[in-house]
């Protein structure tokens, strides 16, 4: 983390779950309102006829069926780490997911750090490009970050090389 900005270098795209040091992530959906709204981290949904929805799927279903669902139901927690529940037509649909890390699973909603980039290490490049990878599934293709290819050896990377800002997706 540098001046306000924070990236995640990010070594391997599907690290064995029992490693040691991994970072969690966790994604919000963002609310319609001034300043680009809230954000929402879900727990889980009740569709219209009261089914849940939860885990990661719960991001997909909502791309895919939260225009046509406007009454469904979102429970989940603020960025102070509230509890909080809103319909999904409140939601900015196009928006791309806000992407905050925490040092494990555990910590609370308000200890996260948002992302601003993703750096995936490249042992052929001499300088940083922006390049998003392939194959990526959902939350994680849709986080409102910058995807960087850097050279491997990035100990001299300033964050502020990189200030192009994410995309917010609307």
């Amino acid at each position: 983390m540098q001046e306000g900005r924070a990236a995640l270098v990010l070594r391997q795209l599907n690290p064995d779950p029992g490693a040691t040091g991994l970072i969690s992530l966790r994604f919000a959906f963002v609310t319609r309102g001034p300043g680009g709204g809230d954000h929402i981290f879900p727990s889980f949904i009740l569709d219209d006829w009261g089914r849940e929805i939860r885990s990661l799927k719960l991001y997909s279903w909502v791309r895919e069926n939260g225009q046509r669902f406007p009454r469904a139901e979102i429970f989940g927690f603020e960025s102070d780490g509230r509890e909080t529940q809103c319909f999904l037509r409140e939601l900015e649909h196009y928006a791309r997911l806000p992407c905050y890390a925490y040092e494990t699973a555990e910590r609370p909603i308000n200890d996260g750090v948002l992302l601003n980039a993703v750096l995936l290490p490249d042992y052929s490049l001499k300088k940083p490009r922006i390049k998003k990878p392939a194959g990526l599934q959902r939350p994680l293709s849709a986080a409102r970050v910058n995807w960087w290819q850097i050279p491997t050896d990035f100990s001299a990377l300033e964050l502020s090389q990189l200030d192009a800002r994410p995309d917010p997706g609307y």
